[in-house]
């Protein structure tokens, strides 16, 4: 036994180094608990128009937009409301995926692809409009198919509610959106009003009227899709339960440096408790041994009783198969006599 103890010291004389490492590089409890935030809900915000030319690249496309009767441009527009309903769904938890966040021209199909990428669960497009009437005067929502029809509705309901009192008419929904037409989930464009309209240009001239429109547009989206409140409010739940870990679960995977991992006693405890049952194997290994052998022995009996059972129960089968095939000529026989044998002839 001198041999196995040996063994044992030198194992005890290892488990504090051991330990320590899993301690230090052990995953850490803000790592676990982040892995199980609730994820939030995904919407696309796309600014319309954008871009602008250049000398230094004549051939970049670009799309102004609509020019208003005052000289407004509505690539500037749509981009300012954009970034409002942006911020007021982020403020509600909403991961939100700008097609442009800046003054740069982005193609309809290049939109269509970042939201589905992304995995968006809605998509919102904010343009306005113009006419030859410089009469005209809405606010309108577009929807490229019926999948997007009840979000269309609901929206509009929602922002005219809320620039009702600016003084801009609710023109309703319309069918015939070509832009985002394979978007697989629903989506509506905005038209917050006509460039070509004196009043509906000064309007969108100040910044009253368009986080009027931001907030219409937000609160249409949170009524068609309710599971954003629940979300919110699932997430701040769990991060009020989490406290620093909360905070901690919003930075990149990348921002988790190898030197700012804490010391962590469960893996300690875990790697200890792993080294003892080694040592005491190791210590006490003519006894396992022995153990072990009769336990695979009666392991290997058990098998062998099921197969004799098994064996056992075929052979019955087999004389009970032999038994109803000998008697079947008989009963053939007698199923095959006529109504007529017992009339004496």
């Amino acid at each position: 036994m001198r041999v196995p103890r040996a063994r044992f010291l030198h194992i005890l004389a290892i488990a504090p180094v051991a330990a320590i490492a899993a301690g230090v590089l052990g995953p850490t409890p803000h790592a676990l608990a982040a892995s199980k935030a609730p994820a939030p809900i995904v919407i696309t915000v796309d600014p319309g128009a954008g871009g602008q030319p250049t000398a230094a690249h004549p051939n970049t496309p670009f799309d102004p937009g609509a020019i208003g009767t005052n000289g407004l441009l509505e690539k500037d527009v749509d981009l300012d409301v954009g970034k409002r309903l942006a911020a007021l769904l982020r403020a509600d938890l909403v991961d939100v995926v700008m097609t442009r966040s800046s003054d740069v021209y982005v193609s309809a199909t290049a939109r269509e692809k970042l939201s589905t990428a992304h995995h968006a669960a809605l998509a919102v497009s904010i343009h306005a409009a113009s006419s030859t009437n410089p009469a005209t005067s809405a606010a309108l929502v577009l929807y490229p198919n019926q999948r997007s029809a009840a979000f269309a509705q609901t929206l509009s309901d929602a922002l005219s509610a809320q620039i009702s009192n600016d003084g801009v008419p609710d023109g309703g929904i319309l069918f015939g959106d070509a832009a985002w037409i394979r978007s697989p989930v629903p989506v509506t464009t905005v038209d917050m009003g006509y460039l070509s309209n004196r009043a509906d240009a000064s309007l969108m001239a100040t910044a009253s009227f368009r986080q009027d429109v931001a907030t219409g547009v937000r609160d249409g989206v949170e009524a068609y899709m309710p599971a954003i409140i629940a979300r919110r409010d699932a997430i701040r739940t769990w991060r009020s339960g989490h406290g620093s870990v909360a905070q901690g679960s919003l930075a990149p995977a990348s921002a988790a440096l190898p030197g700012t991992r804490g010391f962590q006693f469960g893996s300690v405890i875990a790697w200890l408790a792993a080294i003892a049952v080694v040592g005491l194997v190791l210590l006490f290994r003519d006894a396992v041994g022995r153990a072990l052998v009769v336990l695979i022995a009666l392991v290997v009996r058990l098998i062998g009783g099921l197969m004799w059972l098994r064996r056992a129960a075929i052979r019955r089968r087999r004389r009970r198969r032999r038994v109803r095939t000998d008697v079947r000529p008989e009963q053939a026989y007698h199923r095959g006599g006529s109504v007529y044998d017992d009339i004496p002839l």
